[in-house]
């Protein structure tokens, strides 16, 4: 069952980038070979060029940022945020989430919050919110249940900041420009994370991230290149 379990995660994490690096390959070379045939398909193969140029710059710069930006902050801060990940079976948290949840157990032991605030709804799939799984697990493992703040609608990461902050704030009674804040999560998603919380006032935060097994790489910072320019444009 593990070995299973273990081969779909690596197609998952492995196929799309490899798809979409055979896709490109090919229709490289299709325009190449007909650029050599028709004046037509040469101006457009010359023009592809020079986009995808921009494109690749653009990427390797992204990627040079989210790999380089700071994760690892062990300042004391009032609140931790750990942002959703996903549920294993509808009602466990997954590998990457549980990842997340331990270096949060590791900051309250530590002292270095004093709440924790679990942020993530309820999938289609998921017979209970994220949140909610979340604090079963956390509660299993020994941290006490007023130690934790429940934010259970977020659908995604610009989300799980927004609506933590309306908890920390009702909860404190004091705007999120005046709390300290730690959000928790995986190494890949700091950057992007960052970014959303500037977009939603937080003023006082740092992160402290979780790794990930080896085989999730390829694909979740490939991915997270483009979620950065989506979160960047579109997200409010």
């Amino acid at each position: 069952m593990k070995i299973k379990y273990m081969l779909s995660e690596l197609w998952i994490a492995f196929g799309f980038p490899i798809i979409v690096v055979v896709i490109i390959i090919l229709g490289y070379y299709f325009l190449k070979m007909r650029a050599r045939e028709n004046i037509f398909f040469y101006k457009i193969f010359k023009y592809i060029k020079i986009l995808f140029s921009i494109i690749f710059i653009c990427f390797i710069t992204i990627e040079v940022l989210i790999i380089n930006y700071p994760k690892y902050n062990q300042n004391s801060d009032d609140y931790v945020i750990v942002l959703g990940a996903g549920l294993d079976y509808g009602r466990i948290p997954n590998l990457i989430l549980q990842e997340r949840l331990d270096i949060a157990i590791k900051c309250m032991k530590e002292n270095l919050a004093q709440y924790i605030v679990l942020s993530g709804g309820q999938g289609e799939d998921e017979s209970t919110s994220e949140a909610q799984a979340m604090s079963k697990y956390l509660q299993d493992r020994g941290i006490e249940e007023n130690k934790i703040i429940l934010e259970d609608r977020s659908r995604d990461t610009n989300e799980n900041l927004k609506y933590s902050k309306e908890k920390i704030e009702a909860f404190s009674n004091k705007p999120i420009s005046d709390i300290k804040v730690k959000i928790v999560t995986t190494d890949f998603h700091a950057f992007r994370s960052s970014i959303l919380a500037k977009k939603n006032g937080y003023k006082n935060f740092d992160n402290y991230s979780s790794t990930m097994p080896w085989y999730f790489v390829p694909s979740t910072y490939i991915r997270e290149a483009i979620a950065v320019i989506k979160s960047i444009l579109f997200d409010k």
